[in-house]
């Protein structure tokens, strides 16, 4: 009776026994950096201010490939400034200083047929030159003003899909935003949701200039309820991207870009009170790279970018650019000033070169305007365009294969869409390290 027993109980116990995957691979990974930052003058309004603060994040990361081509990738974050980890009141933001979830996805490769994968979960979704997606809003863990453009988090929440046809390469993305649900007994406020749709095509040419041609669709579709006891009070927005992006390399050296894109849609008007049908917004860029035929030891590249965002209205039709994911301009004190959205021009001209083996420089110079005319600060008559110019000088020493030092100077000089009561230019200065591991 007791070999019974014990044999019987062997076999719950094998059956009981939880199940792993075979795990082929396994690569950990992750990376430390430290920041000073010092700023002054870099809010939007353009008052007096200063910040100074040493700000930190820490990213763990593990990826593992399974059997039947099926691999995971799991990241942690933390972000957090130093001797502050509760809610920083000084410049109005809370600082959150636990573990984040940053990564969290499945691929599936060969899913059902050979070229296609699908990806689930948490994961990055970065298109181009990341003038529409780039950065989930999720941004900022440390939310403390001055200090949310330069934070490491920027995943999405996604399901992606991917087919391959050499040399075609299509991307099908579904993503949720935001979840604003207030009651699971209201059926229009478990509506209120943001979530983005899109699809990117990206085609490479068999040239000899080596160009590339990408057109994409992309759909934000915000269901806010401005009523939850009347549905017809319900605010749907929406807005279709459709885009762009042609690049190419007609001489050694020179890569030259240019992207287009339109928004249309629905908004709600919230000084009327009713939904507006029609949006007309668009956006410009073109940009250049070009590896200068000179100083070959130094490796000097010389940069050019214009961007141009609409706004305003014209007649009916809202023209103002919404900015959507984009990831482009983190760093600047222009973004910081939150001119960098829209209604803006942006010309940017850059020189990179090493100047000993190990460090890397660059000198930056942007100049802005608005693309309409307006006034920064509330009841002027300034209506000039020219918003500032900023430069910037970027150092970089690379100490071991694996460690950084990186040097940012950055000086804003403002223009006179800004009310010379308040006319404060703005620097700043920001000093790291950071190991890759």
């Amino acid at each position: 009776m007791g070999k019974k027993l014990m044999l019987v109980v062997a076999m719950v116990a094998l059956m009981a026994a939880p199940s792993f995957a075979a795990v082929q691979n396994v690569k950990v990974g992750g990376q430390l950096k430290t920041m000073s930052v010092i700023r002054s003058n870099f809010n939007a309004n353009n008052t007096r201010d200063h910040l100074n603060e040493i700000y930190s994040w820490t990213k763990l990361n593990v990826q593992a490939d399974l059997t039947d081509n099926v691999s995971t990738d799991i990241g942690l974050l933390q972000e957090r400034i130093w001797g502050n980890s509760s809610t920083d009141t000084t410049y109005g933001g809370a600082v959150t200083s636990g573990i984040e979830l940053e990564t969290a996805s499945v691929t599936m490769k060969e899913l059902f047929y050979a070229p296609l994968s699908v990806t689930v979960g948490r994961q990055k979704l970065a298109y181009g030159n990341k003038l529409i997606i780039g950065q989930s809003p999720s941004v900022g863990r440390v939310t403390a003003t001055g200090l949310t453009d330069l934070s490491a988090t920027d995943n999405f929440d996604a399901i992606k899909a991917v087919l391959a046809y050499d040399p075609l390469t299509i991307d099908l993305i579904a993503s949720r935003i935001a979840n604003d649900d207030t009651s699971t007994a209201d059926e229009d406020s478990m509506r209120d949701n943001t979530n983005l749709f899109g699809v990117n095509a990206n085609y490479k040419m068999s040239d000899k200039m080596n160009s590339v041609v990408e057109g994409y669709l992309f759909v934000k579709r915000n269901d806010s309820t401005d009523d939850i006891t009347d549905p017809q009070q319900s605010k749907i927005t929406s807005i279709y991207t459709p885009g762009l992006r042609v690049s190419t390399n007609p001489i050694e050296g020179l890569n030259t870009q240019l992207e287009g894109a339109y928004q249309l849609g629905s908004y709600w008007n919230s000084n009327s009170g009713e939904m507006q049908s029609r949006r007309g917004a668009f956006a410009l860029q073109a940009g250049l790279t070009y590896a200068l035929p000179m100083m070959e030891d130094m490796k000097p590249v010389l940069g050019a970018n214009f961007k141009y965002l609409s706004s305003s209205k014209v007649g009916s039709t809202k023209a103002t650019w919404d900015k959507m994911f984009e990831k482009q301009n983190g760093g600047s004190l222009a973004d910081n000033k939150g001119l960098t959205n829209t209604n803006v021009q942006l010309a940017t001209l850059s020189l990179e070169m090493k100047p000993m083996k190990d460090l890397t420089s660059k000198l930056s110079l942007i100049g802005v305007w608005k693309a309409e005319k307006a006034a920064a600060v509330a009841n002027t008559t300034t209506t000039s365009k020219y918003a500032g110019t900023e430069v910037n000088l970027d150092l970089t020493y690379d100490y071991t294969e694996d460690v950084k030092f990186g040097v940012t100077a950055g000086y804003f000089a403002t223009g006179k869409y800004y009310h010379a009561a308040a006319n404060q230019d703005a620097t700043q200065l920001l000093s790291s390290v950071s190991v890759l591991f």
